[in-house]
């Protein structure tokens, strides 16, 4: 009996042991709502927390987001001046010199009033500069148009409209302010500055020009200042007079003249347009293209009365880099091609050195006047143009090499190098 009851009770242990998986759970209902409500309590209190710790990270870092994006503006770019372009210009042009057109009253009226549009539209591009040093200073000067500029939007860098012209009048200006087309103003910084020409780039935030004004302005249109000849048509557009912004019509008496600063020679455009001394703003031709930036320090003598100006070509590359905001590189070196005449005289090819300016860069590295320049940075000095291009290739603050040749005791010229740091007029 034993034997068959072991057997028996093995048999049932077996089967419990086989269906031990399987438990019996009561769910309690009123529980599991419980929990589901606290489950998506505990959800929206997280996402209240994480939407304020977002918020709060937020405009925590929304200045430094802003002064990042700030201070990486796109890199302006002024297009120079291509010879293939400039001859199609010249050819145009003297094909419509060979149209012979009979004037009359009637076509004489049409001429102005084409005139008139081309100066309608420059006007987008032409602004006006006010300075002062104090906010009551700026108030009591606003009503006097003298103590004003005027400038020409030259780029936008998707962060600023950066606005072309000269020297304020009023010197250490702490407050700068631009008047657009339809009276709006803005404030300005002055950005950069070129000493050596009297040109600045000033700046007004993007953001803080209205949509209305928006759809009021132009940036300007840079022409090519070299094909210009005497007696072509020349539009001024500007303060001509150091006042309101007016429109001035005339021709070209000079386009050939070069005035020489240190580091370069530029071209100059004088004209028969009146204007007094203190006159500010642009030159276009017919096409309302840019080819010249009225500026004092061109004037001649018998010139008081006119209005004159750099030529747009040669000072593009300044322009760049002012727009940039970066210092025009500076030696300080007022210099003459040596001509093959003065090459059969036993001059040597290169930069003749006339005179170096007191105080600078080519001053501290020992140049001397009557110093032959040949190379600089690598590269073969045969004229002033490419010793002026090759300068504004390099840094504020790269020490570079300028080699030359300086005349001795005895007659010959001999080798020698200068260690030269490029600085910045100031």
């Amino acid at each position: 009996m034993k034997d068959e009851k072991e057997p028996l009770e093995q048999k049932q242990n077996s089967e419990e042991e086989e269906y031990s998986f399987l438990q019996e759970i009561i769910k309690d209902e009123a529980g599991d709502q419980a929990k589901w409500k606290h489950d998506v309590l505990r959800r929206i209190q997280l996402g209240l927390i994480f939407g304020l710790v977002a918020c709060f990270t937020f405009f925590a870092c929304k200045p430094w987001v802003e002064k990042r994006f700030e201070e990486n503006p796109t890199e302006v770019t002024i297009p120079q001046d291509e010879q293939q372009e400039e001859e199609q210009t010249q050819q145009e042009e003297e094909q419509v010199q060979e149209q012979k057109t009979v004037l009359t009253t009637e076509t004489y009226q049409e001429m102005l009033n084409n005139l008139k549009q081309v100066s309608g539209e420059v006007r987008k591009s032409v602004v006006e500069i006010q300075g002062a040093v104090t906010e009551e200073e700026f108030s009591k000067d606003q009503e006097d148009k003298e103590k004003s500029i005027s400038g020409m939007i030259v780029a936008d860098n998707g962060q600023e409209l950066l606005i072309l012209a000269g020297e304020l009048p009023v010197k250490d200006a702490k407050i700068i302010r631009v008047t657009f087309s339809g009276d709006s103003q803005c404030d300005a910084i002055l950005k950069s500055r070129d000493a050596g020409l009297g040109l600045c780039v000033y700046a007004v935030q993007r953001k803080n020009i209205a949509d209305d004004v928006w759809a009021q302005i132009e940036t300007a249109t840079l022409g090519g200042s070299k094909v210009v000849s005497e007696g072509d048509t020349v539009i001024a557009v500007g303060k001509l007079y150091g006042c309101d912004t007016i429109a001035g019509y005339g021709v070209i008496e000079s386009g050939e003249n070069y005035l020489d600063k240190a580091d370069g020679q530029y071209q100059t455009i004088y004209t028969d347009v009146a204007g007094d001394i203190s006159g500010s703003g642009v030159l276009v031709n017919i096409r309302g293209e840019v080819i010249g930036i009225i500026n004092t320090s061109v004037r001649t003598d018998d010139q008081t009365n006119k209005i004159s100006g750099y030529g747009i070509s040669d000072i593009k590359d300044v322009i760049e880099l002012l727009s940039n905001g970066k210092n025009v590189p500076y030696l300080g070196v007022s210099g003459v091609e040596v001509s093959s005449e003065m090459q059969g005289q036993g001059i040597p090819q290169g930069v003749y050195v006339k005179e170096v300016d007191a105080g600078s860069p080519a001053m501290a590295a020992g140049i001397q006047s009557g110093d032959i320049i040949t190379n600089i940075a690598d590269t073969d000095i045969i004229n002033l143009l490419g010793y002026h291009n090759t300068l504004m290739k390099q840094n504020v603050g790269d020490k570079i090499l300028v080699r030359g040749k300086r005349q001795g005791t005895g007659g010959e010229y001999v080798d020698i190098d200068f260690g030269v740091t490029v600085g910045y007029k100031q």
